[in-house]
């Protein structure tokens, strides 16, 4: 006897279809519980369903709650493809979540920015704490308790880390984080439930924070399935993800560290200063025109990187300028490869690899290594490169690197290693102005 099955439910399709992978080229990974992308959603839509769907198809959406759906509470434009949680009450929540076992472990992906705009308070990424008892939860991923504590728990134990990633991507498993060994518990419990964005579902511990990616495996993932969730991002989000960064955000002439700018992606390649005043003209300054910049004097002022590698696929983020048009000397300086001179008073020179171009304009915004330059209104000027392919670089700000000065100001520098188009290169100018020096 012949039974007809008939064709298999919408439902039982789509999970099936998950667990092949996702048509957006998100790599196949066995085991992905759960994936949400904030990537071309809008705040119209969401307003109208609040619902972030789970993309694998598995059904585990999250349905989010007190969000405004507007700038600083939904889909953000300063936080392009992110959802930013106010830091008030905005989270998500999904109640059939699936339970994590100690037997496979688990892995929380992110790819989030914290804003920490939010008063001194417990918050947390994620968490599935039964009624918000942290101790009992399985998975609870970058906590902040109410004495500034940062700590993760696994299967109910928690861990102390010193800080959060300060990258964009983040992740945890079961035993380690962002490949550091974290030290599991005895927890087990059938709570079904995550939470993201909020400790608490009466939303009154909420994070402020941008998420752009959240992914879920069932087991602690291998180097490999890390490997090929972040290359992933890199390719989607290249703007996230410079080589080399730094900000003088947040700095002031009186701090104990001024002769430092540190690396804001946690590479340790600093910016180390010489010879500066840390006065208005030679420092941090903080009143007029050039506030919030480090200005160099134009007589001895200079701050320095170590060598790092350059490839021959780069782009230089910036945003620099020349106070005075008045000396024809290079403020900006990768080793030759790329020199930013201002030409007393008629623009700049951007040399790239040796050739250069003219832009009547004393700011840079942005330099490629297929010959893009674009200026403080995004236009766009182009230059033949040149042959220069030396492997090492260092970044020289305030001179030429040998001994010629200029009088400069900087904000910010980013070094990207691929020729990024001119809507990420905004999109990277824009992600850097976010970020404070550490």
């Amino acid at each position: 006897m012949s039974v007809f099955i008939g064709y298999p439910s919408f439902m039982a399709y789509q999970m099936m279809k998950g667990k092949k992978g996702n048509n957006d080229g998100f790599p196949s990974i066995p085991g992905m519980i759960a994936r949400y992308s904030a990537l071309d959603l809008t705040n119209e839509q969401m307003a109208e369903n609040p619902v972030w769907k789970d993309l694998t198809g598995n059904g585990h959406d999250l349905q989010m709650k007190n969000f405004a759906w507007k700038e600083g509470s939904g889909i953000s434009d300063i936080y392009p493809g992110a959802l930013v949680f106010d830091g008030v009450d905005d989270y998500g929540i999904c109640n059939n979540f699936p339970i994590l076992t100690k037997e496979k472990g688990y892995t929380v992906v992110a790819l989030r920015q914290y804003l920490f705009n939010a008063t001194d308070k417990i918050r947390s990424l994620v968490t599935n704490a039964p009624r918000s008892i942290v101790s009992r939860s399985t998975l609870t991923f970058e906590l902040i308790g109410s004495n500034g504590a940062k700590t993760n728990f696994s299967f109910g134990r928690g861990n102390l880390v010193s800080d959060f990633e300060p990258n964009v991507f983040s992740y945890m498993t079961s035993k380690s984080y962002n490949g550091k060994t974290i030290t599991p518990g005895d927890v087990t419990e059938s709570n079904k439930r995550i939470l993201v964005g909020n400790f608490s579902e009466n939303g009154e511990y909420g994070s402020n924070v941008a998420i752009w990616e959240l992914v879920f495996l069932d087991h602690d993932a291998t180097e490999e399935e890390l490997t090929k969730i972040k290359d992933y991002f890199v390719k989607t989000y290249p703007w996230l993800f410079p080589d080399q960064a730094w900000t003088v955000v947040g700095k002031t002439n009186e701090d104990e560290d001024r002769a430092t700018i540190a690396n804001i992606t946690g590479n340790g390649n600093d910016l180390v200063l010489s010879n500066f005043g840390f006065i208005e003209g030679s420092g941090y300054n903080e009143e007029g025109e050039y506030a919030g910049y480090l200005v160099t004097d134009g007589v001895d002022d200079k701050a320095v990187s170590k060598q790092f590698k350059f490839g021959e696929n780069f782009t230089v983020i910036l945003d620099f300028k020349f106070p005075v048009k008045k000396i024809a000397y290079c403020g900006f300086d990768l080793s030759s490869k790329v020199r930013i001179r201002n030409l007393q008073g008629s623009g700049v020179y951007v040399v790239l690899k040796g050739n250069k171009t003219l832009i009547p304009s004393n700011v840079v915004r942005a330099v490629t290594s297929e010959g893009k330059v674009y200026d403080e209104n995004w236009n766009e000027y182009n230059i033949v490169p040149g042959n220069i392919s030396s492997n090492y670089t260092m970044v020289n700000l305030g001179f030429d690197g040998s001994n010629q000065f200029a009088e400069s100001a900087t904000k910010l520098a980013g070094i990207y290693s691929s020729a990024l188009s001119k809507d990420d290169c905004i999109k990277a100018y824009n992600y850097l102005q976010t970020l404070k020096a550490k």
